[in-house]
């Protein structure tokens, strides 16, 4: 099963849609944090995994999912 990471760096490719673009209609997360997480490098606070999900046209379906207690990414579904 991919990841969220995973599945959201698919979905922006499917898109097309540059880093700067998506980071602009977020307003809350700058590139290089985005960039960084989609490396596998950080992590990003939920509410932004949120929307940026719901930009992307993605559902993060239950948290208890889609985080362990250990705050792991465990799944993400396509709407």
């Amino acid at each position: 099963m991919a990841s969220i990471r995973e599945k959201i760096y698919l979905r922006i490719r499917e898109l097309g849609i540059k880093q700067n673009d998506l980071c602009a209609k977020m307003g809350s997360l700058k590139v290089q944090n985005l960039s960084a997480y989609l490396r596998g490098k950080r992590t990003i606070p939920y509410d932004d995994l949120e929307k940026l999900c719901m930009i992307l046209g993605l559902t993060l379906g239950d948290v208890n999912k889609v985080y362990n207690s250990n705050r792991e990414e465990v799944c993400l579904e396509n709407e």
